[in-house]
């Protein structure tokens, strides 16, 4: 699978895969099964107060705002996912490290107009397939790609219990209990990527993860006793203790 590494803003360089053009055809489909649904009920619904051929023209045309609406509003306030991106498994993110800003998800969502829905999609199929970093026309003007998420967060916290698996356990931070669910899968993918990958960067974005949780625990570096891989290790074993 291509992979795309992107450098954050701590300046750590981090290995993402790539969504492949038909894992994004996909998503697309489905992203536009709901338009489809949505367009014939409010056809239905207005087709008996409105005959003339105009009208419903221009009703086309305002489902196709909502349609392009429906993509920057669901990626915007859903950390660069609409429902399809979510159930294929695919994420939005910057080439620069960044967050995506409004402004890019508006941008994408303009130029699904040339990239898809006036040219059926060729265009955005022939650059997602020949591009660098699978891009399309919009994911080049609005600097995003488009990650393969799956892979690391469809663990289930079965998976996670097989860190470690010990009777009459104790948990030692009680407060991991403000975290949710999503903040444990980002730390098991921290931690599998260091194991898998082995090399300086994801040594580093494990040491910061580290640091940022027990920050957020509001913990004293003297009550730390573990390396950082330790350390998230017991984070994720005392959440799985103490919420299940």
């Amino acid at each position: 699978m291509e992979s795309v590494t992107i450098q954050t803003t701590q300046n750590v360089s981090i290995d993402y895969p790539l969504a492949s053009a038909g894992s994004r055809v996909g998503s697309f489909f489905i992203d536009a099964t709901i338009y489809l649904i949505a367009y014939g009920i409010l056809t239905v619904l207005l087709s008996s107060l409105i005959n003339s051929f105009d009208a419903l023209a221009i009703i086309g045309l305002f489902i196709t705002f909502l349609f392009l609406a429906y993509y920057f509003f669901l990626e915007m306030f859903s950390r660069g996912q609409t429902l399809g991106k979510r159930i294929i498994g695919l994420r939005v993110i910057r080439l620069d490290g960044r967050d995506p800003t409004p402004a890019d998800f508006l941008t994408r969502a303009i130029f699904l107009l040339p990239d898809v829905i006036f040219s059926l999609g060729i265009p955005a199929v022939l650059l997602i397939a020949s591009g660098r970093y699978n891009q399309r026309l919009g994911d080049i003007v609005a600097g995003t790609v488009v990650i393969q998420t799956s892979i690391a967060t469809t663990f289930t916290l079965e998976e996670i219990m097989a860190i470690t698996n010990r009777e009459d356990y104790d948990p030692e931070f009680p407060g991991v209990q403000r975290f949710t669910n999503n903040d444990m899968m980002i730390v098991k993918r921290a931690l599998q990527r260091m194991r898998r990958y082995g090399n300086t960067a994801h040594r580093q974005a494990v040491r910061q993860l580290a640091v940022k949780i027990a920050d957020q625990l509001e913990l004293d570096k003297k009550e730390v006793k573990y390396t950082p891989e330790k350390f998230l290790e017991v984070v994720l074993m005392d959440f799985i203790v103490l919420t299940r």
